[in-house]
């Protein structure tokens, strides 16, 4: 019995004494590591497009130019002696838009354009608002479009209000591998005041049912003003 009893506390000791090594532990780690990446790519390209379309557009506007829609005072009364339905519901819509130069290109095959837009205002003095260039401009043209919506009664509202001096837009929607491509040269230059306002007012709704379950916002009014736009769309094989 007493060799079992020191067989055991002998075990107990060994397997305690490896923890009590690790109490303090220092580690040094010292490493030099050099990278290098080489990446080649080369692309090769085969396309016969069915044909292209070549646009190639100069615009210059000099001026001033405001643009103002109004809608007020616009009351649904329907009676009815169970309210009024969501179908009932009338829908107004209020916009303005201001632009200096604007040109919209769509095509179906392969698109190529080169296009120059140029807006600013002019010096009076010069006798003639439209020069051509763009160093003949010595005052910002100006850009103002404002959209108001007061005074509403059982409808919806949509205000927008946008004031753009140079705008250009491509839509390439192709039905040809060989067609799907666009190359474009896009010159904008814009020497503007750009204001946009949009302004919603009193809008009431009375005893309708379901208006909780319109999918369009029951009010919504948006301003944008943008010195150079641009926005360019191109649709795979349709």
């Amino acid at each position: 019995m007493i060799i079992q009893k020191l067989a055991v506390s002998v075990i107990a000791i060994c397997v305690a004494a490896p923890a009590m090594a690790f109490d303090t532990v220092t580690w040094n780690w010292d490493a030099n590591v050099v990278s290098t990446v080489t990446t080649d790519a080369i692309s090769d390209v085969v396309v016969a497009p069915t044909g292209p379309e070549q646009v190639e557009s100069e615009q210059t506007t000099l001026g001033d130019f405001a643009a103002t829609s109004t809608s007020n005072l616009i009351s649904n009364d329907i009676v009815s002696l169970s309210g009024l339905a969501l179908d009932d519901v009338i829908a107004v819509e209020t916009t303005s838009t201001a632009l200096g130069n604007s040109a919209a290109l769509e095509s179906d095959v392969s698109m190529q354009f080169d296009v120059k837009q140029t807006y600013g205002g002019f010096d009076l003095s010069l006798g003639t608002g439209l020069t051509g260039t763009l160093t003949d401009v010595s005052l910002p043209g100006v850009l103002a479009a404002s959209s108001i919506t007061t005074g509403i009664v059982n409808g919806t509202v949509n205000s927008g209000a946008t004031a753009i001096a140079n705008n250009l837009t491509a839509d390439l929607v192709t039905t040809s591998g060989s067609d799907a491509f666009l190359i474009g040269n896009n010159i904008q230059t814009a020497f503007a005041a750009a204001t946009a306002s949009s302004l919603v007012d009193g809008v009431a709704f009375t005893d309708i049912t379901g208006l909780g379950t319109l999918v369009d916002p029951a009010v919504s009014s948006v301003s944008t003003a943008l010195g150079n736009n641009l926005g360019v769309t191109i649709d795979g094989i349709n």
